[in-house]
């Protein structure tokens, strides 16, 4: 009877078992971080996955999960740089369509992969299930009608106006700022009408040059029998975005966005002899800097740099420093490099007492999780966002890199490190976060599981996706009630002139009487 009962429990757990695509193709550390742990643990539930990425696991105990290297896409984020996104005298209009050129090339090189390939063009391959990543561009997602298959789009970060639009979120640009522009809060006039001039740009720019361009690349690959991409987009799923109501703005959502947050942040591991020995030598603490993985250090202005290490110098802590050349010339004695540091283990450690970091979000997440108070310093993308909501809660100091001088620097260094204030900030955040029934990688792997159980989420399809934009700002209602109201205007004042006329005749008949 014991017997029946374990082969019933093994045959109900294969029917459980789905077979998942994913397909993470944006070749940054900070990025991968938070989709790795999805497809390993789908994997370890016991589902087949195959993950197309350019960061493996390559751990030979999942064997559930099988990856297609696609690492050699690093060279066209390469041969980008990110010296373009740094500048804050570029529009965020123009680093848009950079963005968009990138991911137009990753594609590119992912549909070329010839592993891949004879997946995507076998008829036989079945999946229950694909996980595309979306940061803005949505060519992954034509995989879903070429393979018949639901498919999610998970960010590592929030999602951008075209995806909250194609999602079916309400997108008010007088609330909703996008997450490039930086704005925060309640939006000034001035800020009010640049998200709006920046809303109606994104409208066109998706519809008229990104939305074709990825289509191509889609039907070059995929077949021409594809649907038009924008419709499969509005067909996704669900989508995933690494969000949390301290960073990003509350806002209504449909019930198939889900958020995530702190997919990568694990338990601290004991350090390295040699980092350990540095940061517990330090008898008035240790200020940990990185800029990430994608800035680097190694790219920022000289100018910068140089005023960093004057700073440095002058500081009675000790700095470790991720610095990704083999040397840094004037390097002042207390600063301590290394190419790459184990950061999560760093910032758990007692001894270190402020965080100068870029402000990324995984960088931001695991600062919040050690609870270490930070001092910014944001490049590109999302960061001075995550800058300005971090100083409002009250457990960072900002600093505008262009603008900046020796003795803020030190000085925001001092006051984020020894005013206790800022500790009590980050505990409560730490706090407010993590008070959650489930965390991200559970919401994400339950969510997985239930599109697999529905095929879908059709039931859930939010009717902003479907509606016609001029029936959703009621143009039609308006403009029938301006059309009432002309009429009627119209016909009193014809009534008004009846009247007036009537009355002029009968005092012209009885002046003829007299």
């Amino acid at each position: 009877m014991k017997i029946l009962w374990v082969l019933f429990a093994l045959f109900s757990f294969r029917a459980d078992c789905a077979r998942i695509l994913c397909v993470f193709q944006m070749p940054a550390v900070s990025h991968q971080a938070s989709l790795q742990p999805i497809s390993r643990e789908l994997s370890l539930r016991g589902h087949e996955v195959i993950a197309v990425t350019p960061r493996p696991i390559k751990d030979p105990s999942l064997v559930n999960l099988t990856e297609i290297d696609t690492s050699y896409i690093y060279e066209i984020i390469h041969k980008h740089g990110f010296e373009f996104f740094m500048s804050k005298e570029l529009t965020v209009q123009s680093k848009i369509a950079k963005i968009f050129a990138m991911y137009e090339e990753f594609a590119e090189a992912i549909f070329s992969n010839e592993h891949f390939r004879r997946i995507y063009t076998d008829p036989n391959q079945k999946f229950d299930l694909i996980i595309a990543q979306i940061y803005i561009s949505p060519t992954m997602f034509a995989l879903s009608h070429k393979l018949n298959s639901p498919i999610i789009g998970v960010s590592s970060m929030g999602g951008w106006t075209g995806t909250h639009v194609a999602i079916g979120n309400h997108n008010p640009p007088s609330i909703y700022s996008e997450m490039f522009l930086h704005y925060n809060g309640e939006l000034t006039f001035y800020e009010r009408i640049k998200s709006t001039l920046y809303y109606v740009w994104s409208r066109w720019y998706i519809y008229w040059v990104a939305m074709p361009r990825c289509d191509a690349i889609a039907r070059k690959y995929l077949g021409p029998d594809l649907p038009y991409l924008a419709d499969i987009e509005r067909n996704v799923s669900a989508l995933f975005l690494n969000i949390n109501p301290i960073l990003y703005t509350v806002r209504p959502m449909v019930p198939t966005v889900v958020p995530l947050g702190f997919m990568h942040v694990r338990p601290a591991k004991p350090l390295p002899q040699d980092i350990q020995d540095e940061i517990e030598s330090a008898k008035n603490g240790v200020v940990y800097f990185s800029l990430g993985s994608n800035v680097k250090s190694v790219n920022i202005p000289q100018r910068v740099r140089d005023l960093l290490m004057n700073t440095f110098a002058e500081l009675p802590y000790k700095i470790i420093w991720k610095f990704e050349g083999e040397e840094l010339p004037g390097k002042p004695e207390n600063v301590v490099i290394r190419k790459w540091l184990p950061q999560q283990d760093i910032l758990a450690h007692p001894n270190v007492k402020v965080f100068v970091t870029q402000c990324g979000l995984q960088s931001t997440e695991e600062a919040i999780d050690r609870e270490k108070p930070m001092v910014a310093i944001p490049f590109i993308a999302d960061q001075e966002m995550d800058a300005k909501r971090l100083v409002e809660q009250g457990v960072a100091v900002w600093i505008d890199y262009e603008t900046t001088n020796k003795e803020e620097i030190k000085n925001s260094i001092i006051e984020v490190a020894e005013n206790p204030i800022y500790r009590q900030n980050i505990k409560r955040l730490r706090f407010l976060l993590q008070d959650q029934p489930m965390t991200g990688l559970e919401r994400a792997v339950w969510w997985s599981e239930y599109v697999i159980r529905h095929r879908g989420t059709k039931h859930l399809r939010s009717p902003t996706v479907d509606i016609e934009w001029h029936k959703y700002l009621l143009l039609d209602i308006i403009a029938a009630m301006l059309g009432f109201v002309v009429i009627l205007v119209f016909v009193i004042a014809k009534l008004i002139r009846m009247i007036t006329r009537s009355c002029s005749l009968q005092r012209n008949v009885k002046f003829k009487n007299r």
